[in-house]
């Protein structure tokens, strides 16, 4: 959130047309770059494009202002695009709706696709718990973890209750570990719950009874160090639809609460 804006160009049609290919899913993204006193630095819209044989990034930078397109040599290997969470200048995009095998990773440094081998060690089992007990809601969020380490929250949902399995990957390890079992709130046995997505050292999840269209939706936000639980607020709004809730941080002084 910010007092300024940049009103993007279209993408030129001599770029937009090179890919030749039949266009199946185009998912925008930003790529911010804050430091860690607030100051904006040069940021990065990247447009996901997944074509029937190939993955296309259109790529806006702040510092140039000009679209430019980087062809991936990565396939299009997820059948959905719009599940991703941002953790210190990399994408990681995870099934909306189940367990893949893989994790697709996008350094924005350097505009590289590489992948993270998911189905290892501890997660074999979270996998299995997911088909036994499935739901319509996202499994995995990737979250912000110590240094060498790539740190994950696993929605589980057993007999009616929820709870999240934090799980970590070393950098020198090809097995993810169990770290902690965290219990949901009990109200929600036999509700649907949703993970919503991480940022910032949070992760956010949101709650509501099963079956009902449009319902009263309970947000809650969790720190990743101490596990804390904080519900944030209740709307209404279409459950699962999870480009609805996104978080927000570093507002600017307009935009801050009131302080004495």
């Amino acid at each position: 959130m910010t007092p300024k804006y940049v009103l993007l160009p279209t993408i030129p049609e001599d770029l937009a047309a090179q890919p030749q290919d039949s266009l199946w899913e185009f998912e925008p993204v930003l790529a911010s770059n804050t430091s860690d006193n607030g100051e904006e630095g040069p940021f990065k819209v990247i447009c996901i494009a997944k074509y029937q044989t190939k993955l296309v990034l259109f790529v806006f930078p702040s510092t140039t202002t000009q679209w430019c397109m980087a062809e991936s040599p990565v396939l299009p290997s997820l059948d959905h695009m719009s599940s991703f969470d941002y953790v210190c200048g990399r994408f990681y995009w995870t099934e909306p709706y189940s367990w893949s095998d893989h994790l697709m990773v996008l350094d924005t440094c350097i505009m590289r696709f590489s992948t993270v081998d998911l189905l290892t060690g501890y997660h074999q089992e979270l996998r299995d718990l997911h088909h036994q007990n499935s739901y319509r809601g996202r499994p995995n969020s990737v979250v912000t973890g110590r240094e060498g380490t790539l740190e994950m929250f696993s929605l589980v949902r057993q007999n009616g209750y929820f709870a999240l399995y934090h799980t970590s990957l070393q950098n020198n390890s090809q097995e993810w570990k169990l770290e902690k079992v965290i219990s949901l709130p009990g109200q929600y046995h036999d509700y649907s719950i949703s993970t919503v997505g991480a940022a910032e050292g949070f992760l956010f999840f949101q709650g509501a009874p099963e079956g009902i269209y449009i319902e009263n939706v309970d947000c809650y936000s969790m720190e990743v160090k101490t596990y804390e639980i904080t519900k944030v607020c209740t709307r209404m709004e279409r459950f699962l639809n999870r480009k609805r809730a996104l978080p927000c941080f570093s507002f600017p002084p307009l935009l801050s609460e009131p302080t004495i």
